[in-house]
């Protein structure tokens, strides 16, 4: 039986991003009304100040509460927020500056940025208008790995990303995630690939969905994601196949997983949380 839960409308720089929540879904899915979300979503993450999750979009970062209701802008500065993830309690973001960003940020590409507070407060790191990073993920260590627009050259930090050297991989990949058994997956055109040797080489990921978006649970215990059919699937670190839990409706734009296994998705129905992806239950 499935019950899906139309809850509100938010105001986003003057229009609504309509949320649901799903619970108890068989199968779990996402809403049906394709109403699209007024800013693009390029990420959502589990928030770690542990209030719910955050969603990079093209105006800044958006809060989302545990109860999958988005809550607003979180902090003052208005950026194009993309590669957006954690690694620990720290965020990094790329993207593009908005008509109040710091000068010292730099234009046209924000290189890479960090908050420390849970996207309160930003600073600059690293490549400060020079280079935009469209896909960022962190590993359980620390580790960042990052895909750049002006070179498909894989590059990695050891240091929140203040700096980076390449890990001796060339692949184009449009999303990256880590889990903890030390895979670390790039999404490409020609489909998922993974490395074992922290990037420096990739073969396919035998059995995977083609898929579009991905992320991995903060422990990296878990894997969720969409692909080129709209499907959900989850998977875990330790686990060869990938499960379908749900399907998701229109165009995917983010995925996130807790470490008790909740989705976030975004897509073209807007943000839906799915307290349960297990259709068995």
């Amino acid at each position: 039986m499935r019950h899906n839960h139309r809850l509100l409308s938010v105001s986003v720089i003057g229009a609504a991003l309509v949320l649901s929540a799903c619970t108890s879904i068989e199968p779990p899915t996402t809403g049906e009304d394709h109403v699209a979300p007024v800013s693009h979503v390029h990420a959502a993450i589990v928030d770690p100040s542990g209030q719910g999750f955050l969603l990079g979009t093209h105006e800044g970062v958006y809060g989302v509460t545990a109860a999958g209701e988005v809550s607003g802008r979180v902090g003052d500065v208005i950026f194009d927020a993309m590669g957006f993830t954690r690694v620990g309690s720290s965020l990094l973001a790329s993207g593009h500056p908005g008509s109040h960003t710091p000068a010292d940020w730099g234009s046209p590409h924000l290189g890479i940025i960090r908050s420390d507070d849970a996207a309160v407060n930003w600073e600059s790191v690293a490549y400060a208008g020079t280079r935009d990073f469209h896909a960022l993920t962190g590993t359980s260590d620390g580790t960042l790995f990052g895909a750049t627009t002006d070179s498909a050259a894989l590059i990695t930090s050891t240091d929140l990303g203040t700096t980076w050297a390449e890990t001796g991989a060339q692949i184009q990949a449009f999303g990256l995630t880590a889990d903890a058994s030390g895979r670390l997956l790039a999404l490409t055109p020609d489909g998922v690939m993974v490395s074992i040797d922290q990037g420096a080489n990739f073969s396919p990921l035998e059995g995977a969905p083609l898929l579009v978006v991905a992320a991995s649970s903060p422990d990296g215990q878990r894997l969720a994601a969409i692909d080129s059919s709209e499907r959900i699937w989850i998977s875990t670190s330790d686990g060869t196949t990938w499960e379908q839990v749900g399907t998701a409706h229109g165009a995917a734009q983010a995925i996130t997983v807790t470490d008790a296994g909740e989705l976030l998705v975004v897509d073209d129905s807007g943000v839906t949380l799915i307290s349960d992806p297990d259709p068995s239950t």
